[in-house]
């Protein structure tokens, strides 16, 4: 009889293992200085527990085996979902949605165009993102703020070139900072590495130099050079993704932010659920509370003048409530 019982035990330990919901989930990069994939690791472990299990792969930066990492993760065939990540994605997350067409994958901070019945994705729109931060830029730009100068000149540095960067942030920041002033010039410099520090510091020398007075990072680990750089210097930087204030708030002036975590945790739970709409691609953005910035820092609320933040909250609600304005600079 005990033996029975024991026996009994075992097989109902076993079947509540196999019945976790298992997700691999594919770092197309690093965690570690990264401030988007330190999101998508706090949202997915919050999400682990004794339904759901975790597995992170990190891909590192050598994007020509982000997609041959993927392909081994589907042919384990022990992952109910597979998510991976960033714009440069869709194309391989469709090629390996078809060699398995029964493994779930999930892209996020990526849109596929014609989506699989196996595959979803879902990307911010970065846009609203940038287009904010370069209101932000432009009226720092344009403040009595003390390293502000007489020139009206602003910049954007990223960490590399790639199609969401070229058609889609760059143009939205130039926007942004021309819907506050058409006269503001606009410098754009590219390190080339995502973790070269002391590059990002060169290109901001440059355009600190040219007389630019704030500097919007989109460079990933090398944004540390721009934020060295400008803090020598006494000018300011914007940085996206997460809260970096607390790094340098006299220099750092605001974050604007992705909630990569929350849509993570979404994406896992739906996808439990069975309620993610396979098949489909979708961006979200300020109205669905994905996009945002650092309105109740502390620092941001003591290092910002009252009417400049005044100024930002105005724009966030506009686009909140309308989208984004169409911007003729010509």
């Amino acid at each position: 009889m005990r033996r029975a019982i024991l026996l009994f035990s075992l097989l109902l330990a076993v079947t509540f293992a196999a019945s976790k919901f298992s997700v691999g989930i594919l770092i197309t990069g690093e965690i570690g200085g990264n401030a988007i994939y330190e999101l998508v690791q706090k949202g997915a472990l919050e999400m682990a527990s004794e339904e759901i299990e975790i597995k992170i792969v990190e891909g590192g930066y050598n994007q020509s085996k982000w997609e041959q990492m993927l392909i081994s993760l589907a042919a384990l065939g022990r992952y109910d979902l597979l998510m991976t990540f960033t714009e440069g994605m869709p194309a391989s997350v469709n090629k390996v949605a078809k060699m398995f067409p029964n493994q779930k994958f999930a892209l996020l901070d990526g849109i596929i165009e014609n989506p699989l019945p196996n595959t979803y994705s879902v990307a911010f729109r970065d846009d609203e993102m940038t287009f904010l931060a370069g209101i932000f830029a432009g009226l720092i730009t344009s403040s009595s703020l003390p390293g502000a100068n007489e020139e009206k000149v602003v910049g954007l540095i990223a960490g590399d070139t790639y199609p969401a960067m070229t058609n889609v942030m760059r143009p939205s920041f130039e926007n942004g900072v021309k819907a506050v002033d058409p006269s503001i010039r606009v410098f754009f410099g590219v390190v080339g590495s995502w973790s070269d520090p002391s590059r990002g510091s060169e290109l901001a020398a440059k355009q600190f130099d040219a007389g630019a007075d704030v500097i919007l990072s989109i460079a990933g680990g090398s944004g540390i050079g721009v934020i060295e750089e400008a803090s020598v210097r006494g000018k300011y930087v914007i940085t996206v993704d997460s809260n970096m204030i607390a790094l340098n708030p006299s220099v750092i002036l605001g974050s604007f932010l992705k909630h990569i975590d929350v849509l993570v945790k979404n994406t896992i739970a739906d996808a439990k659920a069975g309620t993610l709409p396979f098949g489909t691609s979708k961006r979200v953005g300020i109205a669905e509370g994905m996009i945002d910035y650092t309105h109740d820092d502390p620092n941001f609320v003591s290092n910002v003048p009252e009417n400049i933040r005044a100024e930002l909250a105005k724009w966030f609600e506009k686009i909140k409530a309308e989208g984004l304005p169409k911007i003729n600079n010509e």
